[in-house]
């Protein structure tokens, strides 16, 4: 007698052993994968073991034929994994590139790159790519090859980088565009504006425009006269987007230094002229406003004249960029201060705020402007911004730290406004963070001060209480006032 097991009995036990079967095949392959790891870990940790000392001297400078006769009998993919570490995100520091670059050059690695690079790719346009064409071709091993030639800034090898950006793949075009942009090579810099030129114009679809954008600035400015027929084009689009690479040209250097100015060669004359004749009055504001951005570091004596037109600008935006701009020392002279300064009775408070933190950096002849302004405006508002800025920026601890010393003069007068209250905002907050010496200070200089100016006003007795009335002036706890 046959006992017939249940069909859904037997349709659970099948499912469990294909689930059971399934699990061990997963830790299985996790184990071989985790195994394979570790393998080629002790692989990539003997190789380096066994050349380190070599590198070492080749790339400290030391000419050893027998030590490139020993990196020679290496595998090309050997040596490249041997050489990975160096391309990577901070792996040159402290190498110099004409080393690593002569090694690579001995050992045949540029010519394999270049060639890499070259088979991978042709130069008709993506539509006319035929898929499987670079099957042959590893992607990961085109993408290393273009970034290392980058990463040496090889110069010859730029056309095949240019190339490249014909890739189908974007992140071949991607690691191209990087490439070009490290080695910054001056044929390449016509090639990648008429590619920008035609993404914008949709006649191409990659790469981005943005990557483009960002790679064109990172030239050096004495390539800007290629930049001429976008800054005369029609199309506002284009002007903007010339207007902004030469921006990103010509303040790279300037971003960390308020001293730089660029030399009368450093933009090609037909650039300059066409910034201080025609651009700062162009259609776009955004344009106008990047102009005098570009303005601000010319040594053109015409660039005053229209930094004047440009603070006076219709739309706040271009009188914005402006003013910030001249936040740079060699702009703290009679010709521009009061131009700045009219800023600061501007009807849009960006502006006003600007103004401010401009004659501020400005150094002492844009404070002085400023504290004038303070002294003399009927504008609370006004005043109240400039108080404000003053906080933010450590003016204003740098100005009670002064009245406690005794210094006088327009500062002092400052001082003694916010003190008593002309604008309350921002002194009780310094002086509750300052050190018990400079409150001390402080309080030796002003409590005479306000004793003889609160008398007449409110026929104080003159044996009035310092603590309460240092209290009642500065609107501070009388912890402060101990």
């Amino acid at each position: 007698m046959f006992i017939t097991a249940d069909p859904v009995t037997e349709l659970a036990f099948t499912i469990l052993i294909c689930v059971l079967m399934g699990t061990c095949l997963l830790v299985l392959v996790a184990i071989f994968r985790r195994w394979q790891q570790i393998r080629y870990s002790r692989y990539l940790a003997s190789l380096h073991d066994r050349h380190r000392e070599i590198l070492g001297q080749l790339l400290s400078g030391t000419r050893m034929a027998e030590a490139i006769d020993t990196l020679r009998k290496l595998p090309p993919a050997e040596l490249e994994v041997l050489l990975e570490p160096y391309f990577v995100k901070g792996g040159c520091d402290g190498i110099h590139l004409g080393y690593l670059l002569a090694v690579c050059t001995e050992l045949g690695l540029v010519k394999r790159w270049q060639s890499r690079m070259a088979a991978g790719g042709g130069r008709r346009h993506p539509s006319a790519w035929r898929p499987g064409a670079s099957a042959s071709i590893s992607l990961l091993g085109r993408a290393k090859g273009i970034r290392n030639l980058g990463v040496l800034r090889h110069q010859p090898s730029w056309p095949l980088l240019a190339n490249a950006l014909n890739d189908p793949h974007p992140d071949i075009q991607f690691v191209a565009m990087r490439s070009l942009a490290s080695i910054r090579a001056r044929g390449s810099f016509a090639v990648l504006l008429d590619r920008l030129q035609a993404v914008v114009l949709g006649d191409l679809p990659a790469p981005s425009q943005r990557v483009l954008q960002a790679a064109l600035a990172s030239f050096d400015p004495s390539c800007s006269s290629a930049l001429l027929p976008l800054l005369r084009h029609e199309n506002w689009n284009l002007r903007f987007l010339a207007i902004e690479i030469l921006k990103g040209m010509v303040c790279r250097s300037a971003a960390f230094d308020l001293d730089f100015q660029f030399s009368a060669d450093s933009l090609a004359p037909e650039v300059t002229d066409l910034l201080l004749t025609d651009l700062w009055r162009d259609t776009s504001a955004e344009v106008r406003g990047r102009t005098g951005e570009i303005i601000a570091l010319l040594p053109n004596p015409r660039s005053t004249m229209v930094l004047h037109r440009l603070l006076l600008d219709p739309q706040w935006y271009v009188r914005l960029r402006t003013v910030q701009a001249l936040a740079r020392p060699r702009h703290s002279n009679a010709l521009m201060l009061p131009g700045i300064r009219e800023c600061l009775r501007d009807s849009h408070w960006r502006v006003r705020e600007a103004a401010i933190h401009t004659l501020i950096t400005l150094g002492a002849p844009g404070r002085q402007e400023l504290y004038e302004n303070f002294l003399r405006s009927a504008d609370q508002s006004n005043r109240e911004q400039i108080v404000e800025a003053m906080e933010r920026s450590g003016l204003m601890a740098s100005l009670v730290a002064s009245y406690g010393e005794g210094r006088g003069g327009l500062e002092a007068l400052i001082v003694e406004q916010l003190a008593e209250g002309a604008a309350p905002r921002g002194l009780p907050e310094v002086l509750r963070a300052s050190s018990a010496h400079t409150r001390q200070k402080f309080q030796e200089r002003f409590l005479p001060y306000a004793r003889l100016k609160n008398r007449p006003r409110e026929g104080m007795p003159a044996n009035l209480d310092v603590d309460t009335n240092l209290q009642s002036a500065l609107e501070f706890p009388p912890a402060l006032a101990a």
